[in-house]
Protein backbone atom coordinates (compact mmCIF):
# COMPACT_ATOMS: atom_id res chain seq x y z
CA UNK A 1 0.00 0.00 0.00
CA UNK A 2 1.11 3.14 -0.76
CA UNK A 3 2.89 5.37 2.09
CA UNK A 4 0.61 8.08 1.49
CA UNK A 5 -2.62 6.36 1.33
CA UNK A 6 -1.70 4.93 4.98
CA UNK A 7 -0.55 8.40 6.14
CA UNK A 8 -4.54 9.47 5.04
CA UNK A 9 -6.07 6.59 6.62
CA UNK A 10 -3.83 7.50 10.21
CA UNK A 11 -4.61 11.10 10.16
CA UNK A 12 -8.08 10.12 10.17
CA UNK A 13 -8.24 8.16 12.82
CA UNK A 14 -6.04 10.33 14.63
CA UNK A 15 -8.35 13.58 14.42
CA UNK A 16 -11.29 13.76 17.04
CA UNK A 17 -15.60 14.37 15.59
CA UNK A 18 -15.31 17.38 13.77
CA UNK A 19 -11.19 18.01 13.75
CA UNK A 20 -9.30 19.14 10.79
CA UNK A 21 -6.30 18.09 8.94
CA UNK A 22 -4.13 19.23 5.49
CA UNK A 23 -1.71 17.05 3.33
CA UNK A 24 0.10 16.99 0.88
CA UNK A 25 -0.38 14.13 -1.90
CA UNK A 26 0.17 13.24 -5.08
CA UNK A 27 -2.79 14.02 -7.68
CA UNK A 28 -3.26 10.32 -8.98
CA UNK A 29 -4.78 10.00 -5.40
CA UNK A 30 -7.45 12.43 -6.92
CA UNK A 31 -7.88 11.45 -10.19
CA UNK A 32 -7.08 8.00 -10.71
CA UNK A 33 -9.53 5.44 -11.08
CA UNK A 34 -7.68 2.45 -9.60
CA UNK A 35 -7.64 4.56 -6.12
CA UNK A 36 -11.18 5.73 -6.39
CA UNK A 37 -11.63 3.45 -2.96
CA UNK A 38 -9.30 5.69 -1.45
CA UNK A 39 -11.41 8.89 -2.09
CA UNK A 40 -14.45 7.08 -0.78
CA UNK A 41 -12.58 6.12 1.94
CA UNK A 42 -12.33 9.68 2.73
CA UNK A 43 -15.70 10.85 1.25
CA UNK A 44 -16.87 7.96 4.24
CA UNK A 45 -15.83 9.34 7.04
CA UNK A 46 -15.17 13.11 6.63
CA UNK A 47 -15.74 16.64 4.64
CA UNK A 48 -13.68 17.20 1.82
CA UNK A 49 -12.96 20.62 2.34
CA UNK A 50 -10.79 22.20 -0.16
CA UNK A 51 -8.49 20.83 -2.58
CA UNK A 52 -5.68 22.86 -3.81
CA UNK A 53 -3.58 22.06 -7.19
CA UNK A 54 -0.05 22.73 -6.95
CA UNK A 55 2.57 23.76 -9.49
CA UNK A 56 3.99 20.92 -11.01
CA UNK A 57 7.43 22.65 -10.52
CA UNK A 58 6.98 22.83 -6.44
CA UNK A 59 8.64 19.81 -5.21
CA UNK A 60 11.26 19.85 -8.28
CA UNK A 61 14.21 21.23 -5.64
CA UNK A 62 13.19 18.11 -3.44
CA UNK A 63 14.13 15.83 -5.95
CA UNK A 64 10.02 14.88 -6.30
CA UNK A 65 8.38 16.00 -9.92
CA UNK A 66 5.08 14.11 -8.85
CA UNK A 67 2.58 16.84 -9.00
CA UNK A 68 0.56 17.21 -5.87
CA UNK A 69 -1.98 19.29 -4.46
CA UNK A 70 -3.32 20.03 -0.83
CA UNK A 71 -6.03 18.15 0.86
CA UNK A 72 -7.99 19.60 3.54
CA UNK A 73 -10.55 17.18 5.74
CA UNK A 74 -12.77 17.65 8.13
CA UNK A 75 -13.91 14.19 10.34
CA UNK A 76 -17.32 13.97 10.92
CA UNK A 77 -19.15 14.79 14.02
CA UNK A 78 -20.39 11.89 15.63
CA UNK A 79 -24.03 13.08 14.52
CA UNK A 80 -22.64 13.74 10.76
CA UNK A 81 -21.19 10.52 10.71
CA UNK A 82 -24.90 8.80 12.09
CA UNK A 83 -26.57 10.74 9.24
CA UNK A 84 -24.12 9.94 6.91
CA UNK A 85 -23.96 6.38 7.52
CA UNK A 86 -27.98 6.16 7.92
CA UNK A 87 -28.27 7.78 4.33
CA UNK A 88 -26.07 5.48 2.71
CA UNK A 89 -28.12 2.40 3.81
CA UNK A 90 -31.21 3.69 2.75
CA UNK A 91 -29.72 4.46 -0.60
CA UNK A 92 -28.01 1.05 -0.96
CA UNK A 93 -30.82 -0.92 -0.04
CA UNK A 94 -32.87 1.21 -1.95
CA UNK A 95 -30.41 0.60 -5.30
CA UNK A 96 -30.21 -3.45 -4.30
CA UNK A 97 -33.95 -3.26 -4.33
CA UNK A 98 -34.20 -1.74 -7.53
CA UNK A 99 -32.55 -4.55 -9.19
CA UNK A 100 -33.11 -7.35 -6.81
CA UNK A 101 -35.43 -9.30 -9.56
CA UNK A 102 -33.84 -8.53 -12.66
CA UNK A 103 -30.87 -10.11 -10.98
CA UNK A 104 -32.27 -13.33 -8.90
CA UNK A 105 -34.00 -13.98 -12.68
CA UNK A 106 -30.58 -13.46 -15.17
CA UNK A 107 -28.73 -15.34 -12.24
CA UNK A 108 -31.31 -18.10 -12.21
CA UNK A 109 -31.46 -18.74 -15.94
CA UNK A 110 -27.55 -18.84 -16.03
CA UNK A 111 -27.75 -21.65 -13.07
CA UNK A 112 -30.11 -23.63 -14.96
CA UNK A 113 -28.16 -23.61 -17.81
CA UNK A 114 -25.25 -24.34 -15.86
CA UNK A 115 -26.95 -27.78 -14.57
CA UNK A 116 -27.63 -28.39 -18.06
CA UNK A 117 -24.36 -28.41 -19.05
CA UNK A 118 -23.37 -30.43 -16.04
CA UNK A 119 -25.82 -32.82 -16.65
CA UNK A 120 -24.53 -33.06 -20.29
CA UNK A 121 -21.37 -33.67 -19.28
CA UNK A 122 -19.91 -30.72 -21.23
CA UNK A 123 -17.24 -29.31 -18.91
CA UNK A 124 -16.44 -26.65 -21.72
CA UNK A 125 -20.15 -25.30 -21.93
CA UNK A 126 -20.25 -25.32 -17.81
CA UNK A 127 -16.86 -23.53 -17.45
CA UNK A 128 -18.13 -20.86 -19.90
CA UNK A 129 -21.34 -20.35 -18.29
CA UNK A 130 -19.80 -20.58 -14.68
CA UNK A 131 -17.57 -17.37 -16.39
CA UNK A 132 -20.41 -15.69 -17.22
CA UNK A 133 -22.11 -15.66 -14.01
CA UNK A 134 -18.78 -14.63 -12.13
CA UNK A 135 -18.47 -12.06 -14.93
CA UNK A 136 -22.81 -11.12 -14.47
CA UNK A 137 -22.20 -11.23 -10.80
CA UNK A 138 -18.98 -8.72 -10.49
CA UNK A 139 -20.72 -6.31 -12.97
CA UNK A 140 -23.79 -6.01 -11.27
CA UNK A 141 -21.90 -5.32 -7.88
CA UNK A 142 -20.21 -2.58 -9.23
CA UNK A 143 -23.41 -1.35 -11.11
CA UNK A 144 -25.08 -1.04 -7.77
CA UNK A 145 -22.07 0.33 -5.92
CA UNK A 146 -21.59 3.32 -8.47
CA UNK A 147 -25.73 3.99 -8.24
CA UNK A 148 -25.72 4.18 -4.40
CA UNK A 149 -22.74 6.14 -4.40
CA UNK A 150 -24.61 8.56 -7.17
CA UNK A 151 -27.77 9.00 -4.96
CA UNK A 152 -25.83 9.67 -1.38
CA UNK A 153 -24.03 12.42 -3.06
CA UNK A 154 -27.52 13.53 -3.87
CA UNK A 155 -29.08 13.03 -0.28
CA UNK A 156 -25.86 14.50 1.33
CA UNK A 157 -24.50 17.51 -0.31
CA UNK A 158 -21.94 19.77 0.19
CA UNK A 159 -19.48 22.66 -1.99
CA UNK A 160 -15.96 21.74 -1.76
CA UNK A 161 -13.52 25.03 -2.73
CA UNK A 162 -11.41 24.08 -5.42
CA UNK A 163 -8.16 26.52 -7.01
CA UNK A 164 -5.69 26.08 -8.99
CA UNK A 165 -2.58 27.80 -7.74
CA UNK A 166 0.54 29.18 -9.90
CA UNK A 167 2.84 30.89 -7.45
CA UNK A 168 3.08 29.27 -3.86
CA UNK A 169 6.47 30.82 -2.48
CA UNK A 170 8.88 28.64 -4.20
CA UNK A 171 10.79 27.91 -7.95
CA UNK A 172 11.95 25.19 -9.38
CA UNK A 173 15.36 25.60 -7.99
CA UNK A 174 14.08 26.46 -4.17
CA UNK A 175 14.49 30.09 -4.49
CA UNK A 176 11.64 31.90 -2.49
CA UNK A 177 9.28 33.18 -5.26
CA UNK A 178 5.99 35.11 -5.23
CA UNK A 179 3.06 33.40 -3.26
CA UNK A 180 -1.02 33.45 -3.82
CA UNK A 181 -1.84 31.20 -0.94
CA UNK A 182 -2.14 33.79 1.44
CA UNK A 183 -1.63 37.22 2.55
CA UNK A 184 2.16 38.01 2.06
CA UNK A 185 4.15 41.08 1.23
CA UNK A 186 5.35 38.90 -1.84
CA UNK A 187 1.93 38.55 -3.89
CA UNK A 188 1.74 38.11 -7.93
CA UNK A 189 0.79 41.22 -9.25
CA UNK A 190 -3.16 41.22 -10.39
CA UNK A 191 -4.20 38.81 -7.33
CA UNK A 192 -6.93 40.96 -5.54
CA UNK A 193 -7.55 38.29 -3.19
CA UNK A 194 -5.65 35.13 -1.72
CA UNK A 195 -6.49 31.82 -1.96
CA UNK A 196 -7.20 31.85 1.73
CA UNK A 197 -9.08 35.42 1.81
CA UNK A 198 -11.27 33.23 -1.35
CA UNK A 199 -11.36 30.17 0.74
CA UNK A 200 -12.78 32.10 3.60
CA UNK A 201 -15.73 33.89 1.39
CA UNK A 202 -16.40 30.15 -0.25
CA UNK A 203 -17.38 28.90 3.17
CA UNK A 204 -19.20 31.72 4.26
CA UNK A 205 -21.31 32.40 0.90
CA UNK A 206 -20.63 28.74 -1.30
CA UNK A 207 -23.37 30.34 -3.66
CA UNK A 208 -21.94 32.76 -5.25
CA UNK A 209 -18.95 31.19 -6.12
CA UNK A 210 -21.15 28.33 -7.84
CA UNK A 211 -23.32 30.56 -9.57
CA UNK A 212 -20.31 32.09 -10.84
Amino acid sequence: IKTEILFLERCLALLKPGGRFGIVLPEGIFNNPSLAYVREFCENRAFIRAVISLPQETFYSSGASVKASLLFLQKFTEKEQADFDAKQAKASAEVQAKHADSTAAESKRIEIAIAAAKEARDPKRRKALQKELTDYEKQMADTIASETRALLKERFPYPIFLYDAEKVGITATGEPDQNELYPNDNMPLGIEKTCLELYREFRRNPTSFLLA
